[in-house]
């Protein structure tokens, strides 16, 4: 790997601190499983 960049900014995007967060944002918020 030469070079590593974040990702762009997605405006609707929320960053999570860990998978089992991630899920959970899913399940409550977006209602996605």
């Amino acid at each position: 790997v030469l070079k590593t960049e974040a990702p762009a900014a997605r405006s609707a995007a929320v960053k999570v601190v860990s998978v089992a967060e991630l899920v959970t944002k899913l399940k409550v918020e977006a209602a996605v499983l």
